[in-house]
């Protein structure tokens, strides 16, 4: 399925289901990273069908140069010209009942959710129209149960929470959502608050980069104009929550009315279909201080706010309804509360496993923990347990060990962010690299569109990445590519990719600054 964000594509989703066959949701085929995961998408799924419209069809031959084996050409079917030919063949009478609907198993499959590729090419995740109903009905139980509420979205509905939480989760409540494309609302971060405003929202979700753009791109001559009073949840996650973000939001639109208990960070990931653990509605978000030291070794450790080596953690709250999330360590045996390990997840919301992949499968659904005949989802992502709450501290993958220190990739990228205004939030990836002696720190910083910067200056730069991140982790970057902004891969729910930026980097492919991009 090939669409941008609209009814036709709600419209086709529905029609596939109701047809019985499976959903493979994925990134309209625009630009060349774009055709590059549309071309793994489709070589691991083999579809019998392209369903589309005719603004995609005229990239057929891209996207045909993508697959090995070809794909033949009545495959392409644009949902306009079907549309078009039903409304010719039928005369609708608003008094018709018409065939009845297919009743759906619910172990049937019903979509392939293709992962968002941050650590690796893309993997379909097989999930049944059980786990899509578990997911609407454990949300909607821990929202509060149905009520009057209004809805907007503009994330990419083939992500998993711009599907699930913007499309499906409406439509299985019964209340209306306004639905935004996500190219307009980074051309224009203004258009989703203006949104909010003029429709009484009630209810959204976004990435914690979100805030920033609106932060940064939104001036003060037009918040007199919003009023964001009827907000009650903006429901965070895709990323790091970042509370320095937040408070910058709340802060900001507060004289819109915007009230910062609406803030709610969760947790999820398309293994879970998405929903895993979140905070409730009307509570403030919790967050705690911990010790940046304490968290390079392995532990939880609460230090003052104002301490120099404070790291500030949000809570995702409690686990879904019906789910049971543990902490597990390298062993496979649960951890205690405040003990470091990976997340596990067990319950209704787990798909069923990896197309085509039956090992990775076996390797990532299936984990037991000891005496226990519950079948866990082993996320990759690292976290605690604290007080019946889930706080995330990064992925497993994204680790960056140096000198045996555990270093969070997340916590040096904040860090360079924060150093100079000419650098691009959301626009720092760091990773590791080994150059013949050992492992390395590799930052990457996009500069802002229009900066104009010396060479000499961008030595002063590094130079002062690497007092900064050294006096706060106890780590020297070794490496500094300073790129033009947009060099840095992103996924399509806009989270950094680290590993497809360190292959670019270390391939010599990623664009230098000032340097036209490759």
């Amino acid at each position: 399925m090939l669409f941008e964000a609209g009814i036709d594509y709600i419209a086709a989703l529905f029609g596939v289901w109701m047809a019985g066959a499976v959903a493979v949701p994925s990134f309209p085929p625009v630009g060349t990273r774009a055709l590059g995961r549309l071309g793994a998408i489709a070589r691991d799924s083999q579809p019998e069908l392209i369903l589309t419209d005719s603004r995609f069809t005229r990239l057929r031959e891209r996207v045909l140069a993508l697959l090995p084996d070809g794909f033949p050409e009545e495959a392409w079917t644009e949902a306009d010209a079907l549309f078009r030919a039903d409304t010719h063949a039928y005369a609708y009478n608003a008094t018709d009942v018409g065939p009845a609907l297919p009743v759906l198993d619910r172990e049937a499959l019903a979509l392939l959710q293709y992962t968002s590729g941050s650590t690796s090419d893309p993997k379909g995740v097989m999930l049944t129209h059980g786990n899509l109903l578990s997911n609407c009905h454990g949300a909607s139980r821990w929202m509060g149960g149905p009520r009057e509420r209004v809805g907007c979205t503009w994330l990419p509905p083939y992500h998993d929470m711009g599907l699930m939480g913007g499309i499906l989760q409406p439509i299985y409540e019964g209340f209306p959502t306004v639905i935004l494309s996500p190219g307009h609302f980074v051309q224009q971060p203004l258009r989703w608050l203006a949104a909010l405003s003029q429709y009484r929202v009630t209810t959204t979700i976004a990435p914690n980069f979100a805030f920033d753009l609106c932060c940064n791109s939104i001036g003060d001559e037009v918040l007199p104009l919003l009023d964001l009073s009827t907000v009650e949840a903006i429901y965070c996650g895709a990323e790091p929550v970042r509370r320095r973000t937040f408070e910058r939001f709340a802060d900001r639109f507060a004289r819109c009315g915007f009230r910062a208990e609406a803030f709610g960070p969760c947790y999820g990931l398309a293994e879970a279909t998405v929903f895993v653990s979140g905070k409730v509605d009307g509570a403030a978000p919790a967050f705690v201080e911990l010790d940046q030291d304490g968290l390079a070794r392995g532990e939880v450790r609460e230090i003052a706010a104002d301490h120099p080596r404070a790291q500030a953690l949000a809570s995702c709250g409690a686990p879904a309804p019906g789910h049971d999330v543990r902490i597990v360590g390298p062993d496979g045996r649960a951890l205690p509360d405040g003990a470091i390990g990976e997340i596990w997840v067990g319950g209704p919301n787990i798909g069923i496993g990896y197309w085509n992949q039956p090992e990775r499968s076996e390797e990532t659904f299936h984990a037991r923990l000891e005496g226990s005949a519950q079948r866990y989802m082993r996320t990759g992502d690292l976290g605690f347990l604290r007080a019946g709450e889930l706080y995330v501290t990064g992925r497993i993958k994204d680790l960056i060990i140096h000198a045996g220190r555990n270093l969070y990739p997340q916590d040096i990228e904040l860090l360079v962010e924060e150093l100079d205004a000419r650098i691009r939030p959301n626009g720092v990836a760091a990773f590791s690299i080994d150059d013949g002696q050992g492992e390395r720190i590799a930052v990457v910083a996009e500069l802002r569109r229009g900066e104009k910067v010396a060479e000499g200056e961008l030595q002063t730069l590094r130079e002062a990445i690497v007092e900064r991140v050294t006096q706060q982790l106890g780590a020297a970057p070794h490496l500094i590519h300073f790129a033009p902004m947009g060099a840095i891969p992103l996924t399509t729910s806009g989270k950094i990719q680290r590993y497809a930026t360190r292959h670019a980097l270390l391939t010599q492919s990623l664009a230098s600054y000032p340097h036209a991009r490759a």
